[in-house]
């Protein structure tokens, strides 16, 4: 089994004034650093073999506080949308003051002008995933903290509308009836062979070794349809607050 560890980056101070930030290139704020450094733990206990982020700061800083030992590949094409215009303008009065685009603009009908259209974004960010799936797949599995088996598993740290437009075009949320995802959140997608759920009750998720690696060789060599179709959604926007309330709790004061 694949497993890829999708992170959104921590606060930055425009997200904490609730600026649309794009692809304008903020840094962590103090509460967005000590964010990263929960979800590390979390991460860490993953074991990834692979880590990849943004060509953004933020989700190279984010990476940094995660303490692994793992040099990241930086992908362009999983930075934030670009939002043209809109760009450090207050959500409020985008919203306020043009009601009607804002909100097309949430369902992904609206782009702003010289803004990246909503299937532009879902094109790259399919792509990269896709990539990153199969070169997770050439790594050695190691041990889950949640499972009785090894995985393969890889770590990546990109933005909130891009992870969301991700996960609805990977066929596994409706963006319209989803609450945006939590600064320094991780979800955990599953690439299987399987068509139902992997057991995790039994060793190795009921494989052998043999059928492990084939499994690795198959997804390999998948189109990128194919990685979609056996993708399954593990858990999703597990928080900072959620992991450590009492230290997420102290960051934010």
């Amino acid at each position: 089994m694949i497993r890829v560890l999708l992170v959104r980056h921590g606060e930055t101070e425009w997200n904490k004034d609730h600026r649309l930030q794009g692809r304008s290139d903020i840094s962590l704020a103090e509460s967005g650093v000590r964010q990263a450094e929960i979800t590390g733990s979390f991460v860490r206990a993953q074991q990834p073999g692979q880590g990849h982020v943004s060509s953004l700061v933020r989700t190279q800083q984010t990476y940094q506080q995660f303490g692994l030992d793992l040099e990241p590949r930086i992908w362009p094409e999983l930075a934030e949308q670009n939002l043209g215009e809109w760009e450090g303008a207050y959500a409020a009065s985008i919203r306020d003051g043009l009601p009607e685009e804002f909100n097309g603009w949430r369902a992904g009908s609206y782009t702003p002008a010289g803004g990246e259209t909503h299937a532009e974004l879902a094109a790259r960010m399919r792509s990269a995933f896709c990539q990153i799936v199969r070169s997770t797949a050439a790594i050695d599995p190691t041990p889950s903290a949640d499972l009785s088996f090894e995985v393969r598993t890889a770590v990546a740290v990109s933005h909130g509308a891009a992870l969301r437009v991700l996960l609805q075009d990977l066929g596994l949320i409706d963006r319209a009836q989803f609450i945006p995802l939590t600064p320094a959140a991780a979800t955990i997608v599953d690439v299987v062979l399987s068509s139902g759920p992997v057991s995790s009750s039994l060793p190795k998720g009921g494989l052998d070794d043999a059928s492990a690696q084939r499994e690795s060789q198959y997804i390999s060599g998948l189109s990128d349809d194919e990685i979609v179709e056996h993708t399954r959604l593990r858990l999703i926007n597990l928080s900072p607050e959620l992991l450590n309330p009492l230290a997420a709790e102290s960051a934010a004061l």
